[in-house]
């Protein structure tokens, strides 16, 4: 990763900054259990995060063999919201060196915005309950524009609220949407290893660097 001078930084939210995936299941499987469907439990959850909460839903219904886009599946995602609005920060937490990390970019004058495709609602909440949402000058959220990542939109809404160009800003995130978007925007590209994705088919135009644990970040920018 090549970036002359970093002025700003883009984090994903689930996968990267949190491990909301405990909270995130809780809730899948007690909207499943509501409208008597069997839940699928974390294991699955976690592989299906990152498209957002209808996504989610989506894929855990079709996963038991029950159609989305029905009466079921919407009271479902209602209780899901329901849920989830209680259970933002209740199982999950920050990973290792997060704070610390953001503190010592933030300190080094690089502007941080929060693009994630979970609820913009959702977003702000658990940032504040994990007590970093002070330090992003910005947060958008999957609902803030018309589309959301895999498309460079949101990354370039974050650059322009910023001031800088996509030669001056890099995403980290753990997923494919991350990466994909990145590319698309002209941002550089950080691959969060430990998070929710295995692995990332790289484009042969947008190489990217890894990290094993978000501290890495210090050292690598």
């Amino acid at each position: 990763m090549s970036v002359p001078r970093l002025r700003l930084l883009a984090v994903d939210l689930d996968g990267t900054l949190v491990d909301s995936a405990p909270d995130l299941a809780h809730c899948v499987d007690e909207a499943m259990l509501g409208a008597g469907v069997a839940p699928p439990g974390e294991a699955l959850t976690r592989t299906w995060i990152g498209d957002g909460i209808e996504t989610l839903l989506r894929k855990a219904f079709e996963h038991r063999g029950a159609a989305a886009g029905t009466r079921e599946f919407d009271a479902a995602l209602a209780a899901f919201s329901a849920c989830y609005r209680e259970n933002l920060f209740v199982r999950s937490r920050l990973y290792d060196g997060v704070r610390e990390t953001l503190a010592e970019l933030e300190a080094r004058g690089v502007a941080l915005a929060c693009v994630t495709n979970k609820r913009l609602e959702f977003a702000e909440a658990l940032l504040t309950a994990a007590g970093i949402r002070g330090r992003f000058a910005s947060v958008i959220g999957g609902d803030s524009l018309p589309e959301k990542k895999p498309s460079p939109m949101p990354l370039a809404a974050a650059a322009r609220e910023s001031g800088v160009t996509a030669a001056q800003a890099a995403m980290v995130g753990d997923s494919h949407h991350d990466h994909d978007a990145a590319a698309a925007a002209g941002f550089a590209f950080v691959w969060a290893s430990y998070g929710y994705c295995s692995r990332i088919d790289a484009r042969p135009d947008a190489p990217f660097a890894t990290i094993r644990a978000f501290a890495e970040l210090g050292a690598l920018i």
